[in-house]
Protein backbone atom coordinates (compact mmCIF):
# COMPACT_ATOMS: atom_id res chain seq x y z
CA UNK A 1 0.00 0.00 0.00
CA UNK A 2 2.84 2.28 0.48
CA UNK A 3 4.48 1.89 -2.83
CA UNK A 4 7.32 -0.05 -1.61
CA UNK A 5 9.10 -2.66 -3.96
CA UNK A 6 9.99 -6.42 -2.65
CA UNK A 7 12.82 -8.61 -4.22
CA UNK A 8 12.22 -11.83 -2.95
CA UNK A 9 15.32 -14.32 -3.77
CA UNK A 10 16.30 -18.18 -3.05
CA UNK A 11 19.93 -18.88 -2.54
CA UNK A 12 21.33 -22.72 -1.62
CA UNK A 13 24.71 -21.42 -0.36
CA UNK A 14 26.67 -18.35 1.07
CA UNK A 15 28.71 -16.98 -1.69
CA UNK A 16 31.97 -14.76 -0.76
CA UNK A 17 30.63 -10.97 -1.41
CA UNK A 18 27.28 -12.02 -1.40
CA UNK A 19 26.11 -9.08 0.78
CA UNK A 20 27.63 -6.53 -1.78
CA UNK A 21 25.43 -8.59 -4.08
CA UNK A 22 22.36 -7.88 -2.63
CA UNK A 23 22.75 -4.23 -1.96
CA UNK A 24 23.60 -4.18 -5.58
CA UNK A 25 20.27 -5.48 -6.24
CA UNK A 26 18.60 -3.23 -3.85
CA UNK A 27 20.58 -0.42 -5.37
CA UNK A 28 18.94 -1.01 -9.02
CA UNK A 29 15.59 -1.38 -7.74
CA UNK A 30 15.96 1.94 -5.65
CA UNK A 31 17.23 3.83 -8.51
CA UNK A 32 14.35 2.88 -10.63
CA UNK A 33 11.41 4.23 -7.80
CA UNK A 34 12.84 7.86 -8.86
CA UNK A 35 11.65 9.81 -11.89
CA UNK A 36 12.88 13.08 -13.49
CA UNK A 37 10.49 16.05 -11.61
CA UNK A 38 10.27 13.59 -8.49
CA UNK A 39 11.49 14.77 -5.07
CA UNK A 40 13.69 12.78 -2.92
CA UNK A 41 10.58 12.52 -0.34
CA UNK A 42 8.96 10.75 -3.28
CA UNK A 43 11.38 7.69 -3.04
CA UNK A 44 9.66 4.72 -2.12
CA UNK A 45 11.02 1.58 0.02
CA UNK A 46 12.32 -1.12 -1.46
CA UNK A 47 13.07 -4.39 0.81
CA UNK A 48 14.96 -7.04 -0.38
CA UNK A 49 14.32 -10.98 1.19
CA UNK A 50 16.92 -13.47 0.88
CA UNK A 51 15.69 -16.82 1.61
CA UNK A 52 19.23 -18.52 2.45
CA UNK A 53 19.57 -22.33 2.54
CA UNK A 54 22.65 -22.52 4.07
CA UNK A 55 23.54 -21.92 7.86
CA UNK A 56 23.64 -19.11 10.03
CA UNK A 57 23.63 -17.25 13.03
CA UNK A 58 20.00 -16.12 13.23
CA UNK A 59 17.16 -17.49 11.67
CA UNK A 60 16.09 -14.26 10.56
CA UNK A 61 18.26 -11.18 10.04
CA UNK A 62 17.51 -8.10 9.15
CA UNK A 63 19.97 -4.98 8.02
CA UNK A 64 19.31 -1.53 7.81
CA UNK A 65 21.29 2.12 7.97
CA UNK A 66 21.90 3.32 11.19
CA UNK A 67 24.26 5.19 13.21
CA UNK A 68 27.32 3.29 14.45
CA UNK A 69 27.01 4.59 18.40
CA UNK A 70 23.33 5.31 18.77
CA UNK A 71 21.61 2.96 16.29
CA UNK A 72 19.50 5.62 15.34
CA UNK A 73 17.45 4.89 11.72
CA UNK A 74 19.20 6.86 8.75
CA UNK A 75 16.60 6.34 6.28
CA UNK A 76 13.44 3.45 6.29
CA UNK A 77 13.90 2.74 2.65
CA UNK A 78 16.55 0.40 3.25
CA UNK A 79 15.93 -2.94 4.12
CA UNK A 80 17.42 -6.75 3.59
CA UNK A 81 16.11 -9.41 5.69
CA UNK A 82 18.10 -13.00 5.23
CA UNK A 83 16.05 -16.37 6.39
CA UNK A 84 18.10 -19.06 6.93
CA UNK A 85 16.31 -21.67 6.34
CA UNK A 86 18.28 -24.38 8.61
CA UNK A 87 17.81 -22.60 11.41
CA UNK A 88 13.55 -21.92 11.36
CA UNK A 89 13.52 -23.89 14.64
CA UNK A 90 14.80 -21.09 16.08
CA UNK A 91 11.92 -18.73 14.66
CA UNK A 92 9.89 -19.03 18.16
CA UNK A 93 12.74 -17.71 20.42
CA UNK A 94 13.48 -14.98 17.92
CA UNK A 95 9.41 -14.25 18.43
CA UNK A 96 9.15 -14.43 14.03
CA UNK A 97 5.38 -14.19 13.09
CA UNK A 98 3.94 -18.00 12.08
CA UNK A 99 3.22 -16.79 8.42
CA UNK A 100 7.22 -16.53 8.05
CA UNK A 101 7.77 -19.62 9.99
CA UNK A 102 5.73 -21.45 7.65
CA UNK A 103 7.05 -20.22 4.43
CA UNK A 104 10.35 -21.16 5.74
CA UNK A 105 9.15 -24.63 6.82
CA UNK A 106 7.66 -24.91 3.44
CA UNK A 107 11.11 -23.93 1.58
CA UNK A 108 12.89 -25.80 3.23
CA UNK A 109 10.61 -29.01 2.79
CA UNK A 110 11.98 -32.42 4.44
CA UNK A 111 9.77 -34.23 3.88
CA UNK A 112 5.86 -34.61 1.69
CA UNK A 113 4.50 -35.13 5.20
CA UNK A 114 5.69 -32.09 6.83
CA UNK A 115 4.38 -30.34 3.49
CA UNK A 116 0.91 -32.32 4.16
CA UNK A 117 0.98 -30.47 7.60
CA UNK A 118 1.56 -26.78 6.20
CA UNK A 119 -1.53 -27.62 4.09
CA UNK A 120 -3.90 -28.49 7.41
CA UNK A 121 -2.05 -25.01 9.28
CA UNK A 122 -3.29 -22.00 6.86
CA UNK A 123 -5.42 -21.89 3.77
CA UNK A 124 -2.86 -20.05 2.04
CA UNK A 125 -0.29 -23.31 2.57
CA UNK A 126 -2.99 -25.09 1.23
CA UNK A 127 -2.56 -23.09 -2.16
CA UNK A 128 0.91 -23.20 -2.14
CA UNK A 129 0.89 -27.23 -1.73
CA UNK A 130 -1.45 -27.39 -4.28
CA UNK A 131 0.41 -25.26 -6.81
CA UNK A 132 3.44 -27.06 -5.84
CA UNK A 133 1.67 -30.58 -6.95
CA UNK A 134 0.77 -29.49 -10.56
CA UNK A 135 3.89 -27.67 -10.73
CA UNK A 136 5.11 -31.54 -10.19
CA UNK A 137 3.37 -32.78 -12.83
CA UNK A 138 4.91 -30.52 -15.59
CA UNK A 139 7.31 -32.67 -17.85
CA UNK A 140 9.03 -29.41 -18.51
CA UNK A 141 8.68 -27.94 -15.29
CA UNK A 142 10.58 -30.57 -14.03
CA UNK A 143 12.98 -30.50 -16.88
CA UNK A 144 14.18 -27.05 -15.74
CA UNK A 145 13.77 -28.07 -12.24
CA UNK A 146 16.41 -30.60 -12.83
CA UNK A 147 18.82 -28.42 -15.19
CA UNK A 148 18.74 -25.49 -12.67
CA UNK A 149 19.96 -28.60 -9.87
CA UNK A 150 22.68 -29.26 -12.76
CA UNK A 151 24.23 -25.67 -13.22
CA UNK A 152 24.11 -25.14 -9.31
CA UNK A 153 26.09 -28.58 -9.10
CA UNK A 154 28.26 -27.22 -11.88
CA UNK A 155 28.96 -23.59 -10.14
CA UNK A 156 29.81 -25.58 -7.12
CA UNK A 157 32.51 -28.27 -8.59
CA UNK A 158 33.70 -24.73 -10.34
CA UNK A 159 34.01 -23.35 -7.03
CA UNK A 160 35.73 -26.41 -5.66
CA UNK A 161 38.19 -26.75 -8.50
CA UNK A 162 38.92 -22.61 -7.93
CA UNK A 163 40.29 -23.45 -4.22
CA UNK A 164 42.30 -26.45 -5.17
CA UNK A 165 43.74 -24.29 -7.96
CA UNK A 166 44.77 -21.82 -5.01
CA UNK A 167 46.33 -24.21 -3.34
CA UNK A 168 47.93 -26.24 -5.52
CA UNK A 169 50.77 -25.81 -8.50
CA UNK A 170 51.59 -27.37 -11.60
CA UNK A 171 48.41 -28.74 -12.71
CA UNK A 172 47.27 -26.47 -15.61
CA UNK A 173 47.41 -29.34 -17.93
CA UNK A 174 44.77 -30.87 -15.55
CA UNK A 175 42.85 -27.65 -14.99
CA UNK A 176 42.57 -27.27 -18.81
CA UNK A 177 41.41 -30.75 -19.32
CA UNK A 178 38.76 -30.29 -16.26
CA UNK A 179 37.62 -26.85 -18.13
CA UNK A 180 36.81 -28.59 -21.04
CA UNK A 181 34.71 -31.01 -19.66
CA UNK A 182 33.05 -28.56 -17.48
CA UNK A 183 32.41 -26.84 -20.44
CA UNK A 184 31.21 -29.65 -22.67
CA UNK A 185 28.53 -30.12 -19.71
CA UNK A 186 27.21 -26.76 -19.88
CA UNK A 187 27.00 -26.71 -23.35
CA UNK A 188 24.70 -30.23 -22.63
CA UNK A 189 22.76 -28.09 -20.49
CA UNK A 190 22.11 -25.62 -22.69
CA UNK A 191 21.02 -27.16 -25.51
CA UNK A 192 18.44 -29.32 -23.57
CA UNK A 193 17.56 -25.94 -21.79
CA UNK A 194 16.76 -24.41 -25.47
CA UNK A 195 14.70 -27.74 -26.49
CA UNK A 196 12.68 -27.26 -23.13
CA UNK A 197 12.05 -23.40 -23.98
CA UNK A 198 11.34 -24.07 -27.65
CA UNK A 199 14.24 -22.22 -28.66
CA UNK A 200 15.71 -22.84 -32.04
CA UNK A 201 19.30 -23.37 -32.12
CA UNK A 202 20.49 -21.95 -35.00
CA UNK A 203 24.28 -21.52 -36.68
CA UNK A 204 24.43 -17.96 -34.81
CA UNK A 205 23.64 -19.95 -31.59
CA UNK A 206 26.00 -23.05 -32.00
CA UNK A 207 28.60 -21.04 -32.78
CA UNK A 208 28.45 -18.97 -30.10
CA UNK A 209 28.15 -22.43 -27.58
CA UNK A 210 31.14 -23.50 -29.48
CA UNK A 211 33.15 -20.57 -29.19
CA UNK A 212 32.38 -19.63 -25.16
CA UNK A 213 34.27 -20.71 -22.21
CA UNK A 214 33.40 -22.64 -19.39
CA UNK A 215 32.38 -19.31 -17.46
CA UNK A 216 30.58 -17.66 -20.32
CA UNK A 217 29.15 -20.60 -20.87
CA UNK A 218 28.07 -20.49 -16.95
CA UNK A 219 26.94 -17.19 -17.39
CA UNK A 220 24.34 -18.26 -20.70
CA UNK A 221 22.60 -21.32 -18.97
CA UNK A 222 21.80 -19.18 -15.67
CA UNK A 223 20.16 -16.28 -18.05
CA UNK A 224 18.48 -18.90 -20.05
CA UNK A 225 16.77 -20.84 -17.28
CA UNK A 226 15.95 -17.60 -15.36
CA UNK A 227 14.36 -16.20 -18.34
CA UNK A 228 13.38 -18.69 -20.85
CA UNK A 229 14.84 -16.67 -23.18
CA UNK A 230 17.86 -16.32 -25.05
CA UNK A 231 19.91 -13.70 -24.00
CA UNK A 232 20.09 -10.59 -26.15
CA UNK A 233 17.30 -10.99 -27.63
CA UNK A 234 15.33 -8.71 -28.83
Amino acid sequence: TDGARVDVEMECDAQRGHGARWLYHWARLFGGTLRRGDEYADLKPVVCIVFLAAKTERFHARYSVREERDGSLLSHVLGIHVIGLPAVERAASEHEPAELTRWARFLRLDAASALDSLATESPIMAEAKHALELLSLEPSAQRIAEMRREAGLLRRLDRAEQRAEGREEGRAEGDAAARRERADALRGSIVRASAVFGLTLDDARRAQLESSDDQQLQTLLDALLATGGWPNDG
